[in-house]
């Protein structure tokens, strides 16, 4: 095991569990420890995000960034066979093909479909990985990931990623993003993140033919998410209807 990690965990856990105030003293001593090399640990935790000091004294506490690595409580199973129903109401009344997509690192996948009763409609491949930054449903991982952000953001030129800043910017505003014939000539789509417990956990959205599919019926689509997810009751959007 390496003992670098080990303590470092160990150091989180000491003062999480005794007040979240705590000094250096007490670390060094409880977790026998030099106390120049339990500063160090202090230091770079603090120099990470993960750690703060108290205004008053030179005590430690977790920082709110810690949230960070909670992973959500729920079951993807779970979620899947809940908004199954809700995927079926959101295309019976669009009448275009709606999907929930789950992130896998920097990749996402679609993990449900519905179409609608049509011949000329949209179908995308279940179980495919596909990037973030060329559709809308990738783009609502990354509106909500500072991680993704910086890590795609080494693949582009600065005044590339400029502008997918921008758009991410506007995505956290309205809560909601717009693929316009952008990933396929032939198909538009309108997209929502999924919150659970203040966290985004899935996307839904959908998909209709470019020519039929335009800004009306992007807006009655997000009505009906929007509508459709406040009824079940569990998970939360934020959408703003009015920009």
């Amino acid at each position: 095991m390496n003992q670098s990690v080990k303590k470092t965990f160990q150091i989180l856990e000491y003062i999480a569990s005794n007040g979240n105030f705590v000094r250096l003293n007490d670390v060094a001593q409880a977790l026998a420890l030099k106390k120049n090399t339990a500063h160090g640990f202090l230091d770079s935790l603090k120099e990470l995000g993960y750690l703060e000091q108290d205004d008053i004294s030179p005590r430690y506490k977790i920082s709110s960034k810690i949230e960070c690595l909670y992973a959500p409580s729920f079951s993807r199973n779970e979620l899947k066979q809940e908004l199954r129903p809700l995927l079926e109401k959101i295309s019976s009344l669009t009448n275009e093909s709606s999907y929930l997509a789950v992130q896998m690192g920097s990749y996402y996948r679609h993990e449900l479909k519905c179409e609608p009763n049509r011949a000329v409609k949209i179908t995308l491949n279940m179980g495919k990985d596909y990037e973030m930054t060329t559709t809308a449903i990738g783009k609502c991982f990354l509106a909500y990931s500072e991680h993704l952000q910086v890590s795609l953001s080494k693949d582009y030129e600065k005044g590339d990623f400029a502008i997918m800043e921008k758009e991410i910017i506007n995505i956290r505003s309205r809560g909601y993003a717009l693929d316009i014939e952008a990933y396929d000539p032939d198909l538009n789509c309108v997209a929502i993140p999924i919150f659970y417990n203040n966290r985004p956990i899935a996307v839904l959205c959908v998909s209709g033919p470019s020519f039929r599919f335009k800004e009306p019926q992007f807006q009655e689509s997000l009505r009906i998410m929007d509508l459709a997810l406040r009824e079940h009751g569990k998970y939360e959007n934020r959408i703003d209807l009015d920009l």
